[in-house]
């Protein structure tokens, strides 16, 4: 009998041993908690491979569950996630079902795809905010998108597509405070929410979750933006409903605008910068080399540039020259310079033999030269964040001074882009940044594009792309060909434009000098004219 018994036990055992185990590995979206006190991702989650159901705990991130090989899943039920990726669930073939009981705070477009026997998916928990437009791909029997309680800001769409033939319409069970599409999915009335406590009491789970995020102490990236946003939208339902969290929600979103950049926009943050003021430091007057510079007469001639800036005047030459570039070198934000100098010539060829563009630093250089070569005082700018120590992207265009306007201009060869006032003034960037900050208006040329293939918007290029990087401005002091990078000649220092309490640090001479750093090319044009009389005479 004893024997038996062992037997018995050590079959069962060596099966439970013979089970694989599938460790979920922490994705690594956030560096630090969402919210204080709620770990990013538990410290072990472990699954049967072989389960056809499994249940995640609450958590701070989701992972994309693709990643992991399960292959009888059919059934995932989900409890609290503070943000769910776009893809959670993409490429798990048996899987049928998805319920969601807990809470999400946010969750990314295409949240599933490839999921060729997946159902239907179900949210009895209140969401804070979705990603959108595209929820789902590839899934040919999706007919069940359920949403069973509040949902605060609902950016999804429904479009017919041959991937998802059974899905016509999400099913809205509970409420909806924001819609995407008013059309598909209305905003729901504040009588049916009222109505319904379970409503009322999702509001204020979010509510609460949206506080946390708002006031966690550390870095938790686009999430208390994000946050925020949804909050302003929950706030005003709150005070419509005579909830007692619309008080303190209120006060979570004031402390965080107080302490916080991330819950600003870039043109927010601009506004907000501290002025510019003279200062006594020492520093010199900006160089421009004269269009006979051996180089620049050089670049002149082989690329015959009097013709292509034409016999206009001096605007009409500037954007010939401009849409020159833009058009003969493309645009590649991934790929820095080519091997060689760092002057048009090496640019343009580089580009043409290898089929290939480079980033904006290459572009704005390779303009300069073009302006310089044809007398055109010219200079290129890099422009940066408020966050420059921590943000990679920054964005490189050039100023070319016009004689007729006596002023300069902004010209970007990245987008083919100039702006202008109301009345078609052309402007240089200290204006475009003054008029953003003070709502006067500011207009995008027409035909602003990336790579003649994506028009540019007043919105996207200047509300959000140029604010965020119009913060500090830095530009060469001395302006020629082969700017940087390996020469024969000698190179110039750079100088950097910051408001008062910037802490930037990158440039050789610092300065919130603005009359200083637009201050004319007097010295250029100095030297031009006594160049002109050794000529006539």
């Amino acid at each position: 009998m004893k024997k038996t018994l062992l037997l018995i036990i050590s079959v069962i055992f060596g099966i439970s041993m013979l089970a694989e185990t599938v460790v979920i590995n922490n994705p690594g979206y956030f560096d630090n908690p969402i919210r204080d006190g709620y770990a990013v991702f538990p410290d072990t989650l472990r699954f049967d491979r072989d389960a056809e159901e499994i249940t995640f705990p609450d958590m701070g991130t989701f992972v994309k569950l693709g990643d992991y090989d399960f292959p009888n899943l059919r059934k995932v039920i989900i409890n609290n996630v503070d943000y769910m990726p776009g893809g959670s669930f993409s490429e798990i073939q048996n899987l049928e079902e998805i319920i969601v009981n807990g809470m999400i705070g946010h969750f990314d477009c295409w949240f599933v795809g490839h999921c060729p026997k997946l159902r239907k998916v179900v949210f009895n928990g209140p969401v804070s905010s979705t990603g959108g437009p595209s929820f789902k791909y590839d899934c040919p029997q999706l007919d069940s998108v359920i949403f069973n309680n509040v949902v605060v800001d609902f950016g999804l769409g429904t479009f017919p597509s041959e991937q998802t033939p059974q899905f016509k319409s999400y099913t809205v069970n509970g409420a909806i405070i924001k819609a995407y599409n008013d059309s598909l999915t209305p905003s729901s009335d504040i009588s049916l929410i009222k109505s319904r406590h379970e409503l009322v009491d999702g509001l204020k789970t979010i509510a609460k979750w949206q506080k946390q995020v708002l006031k966690a102490s550390k870095d938790n990236k686009w999430m208390r933006q994000c946050a925020y946003r949804d909050a302003e939208t929950l706030s005003s339902i709150l005070v419509r409903i005579d909830s007692l969290e619309a008080a303190s929600l209120n006060e979570a979103m004031e402390y965080a605008w107080d302490n916080f950049d991330d819950v600003k926009t870039y043109l927010e943050i601009l506004k907000e910068s501290p002025s510019y003021a003279a200062d006594t430091i020492s520093k010199p007057n900006f160089v421009y080399v004269l269009p006979d510079d051996s180089m620049l007469t050089e670049t002149r001639s082989h690329f015959n540039l009097d013709s292509i800036a034409g016999d206009g005047n001096d605007i009409s030459k500037i954007k010939n020259l401009l849409y020159w570039v833009h058009n003969n070198i493309q645009h590649d934000g991934s790929n820095g310079f080519p091997v060689g100098p760092r002057n048009l010539k090496n640019i343009y060829y580089s580009a043409k033999r290898d089929s290939c563009g480079y980033n904006c630093r290459a572009l704005a250089i390779s303009l300069t030269e073009a302006l310089l070569a044809e007398g055109i005082p010219a200079r290129y700018l890099t422009c940066e964040s408020k966050k420059w120590d921590s943000d990679g992207d920054c964005h490189v265009i050039c100023i070319a001074w016009s004689e007729s306007l006596n002023k300069w201009i902004w010209v970007d060869p990245t987008f083919a882009a100039y702006v202008t006032d109301a009345s078609g003034l052309l402007l240089h960037p200290g204006e475009v940044r003054y008029r953003l900050q003070h709502d006067l208006p500011v207009i995008l040329n027409s035909d602003a594009n990336w790579n003649n293939q994506i028009l540019q918007t007043k919105e996207e290029y200047l509300d959000d792309y140029m604010a965020k990087n119009l913060y500090i401005i830095s530009a060469n002091l001395l302006n020629q060909a082969e700017p940087e990078g390996h020469s024969n000649h000698e190179q110039g220092y750079f100088s950097a434009l910051v408001p008062k309490e910037s802490n930037y640090t990158n440039a050789y001479y610092i300065t919130t000098d603005s009359d200083w750093f637009w201050q004319p090319p007097t010295e250029f044009r100095e030297r031009s004219k006594q160049k002109s009389e050794i000529i006539i005479k």
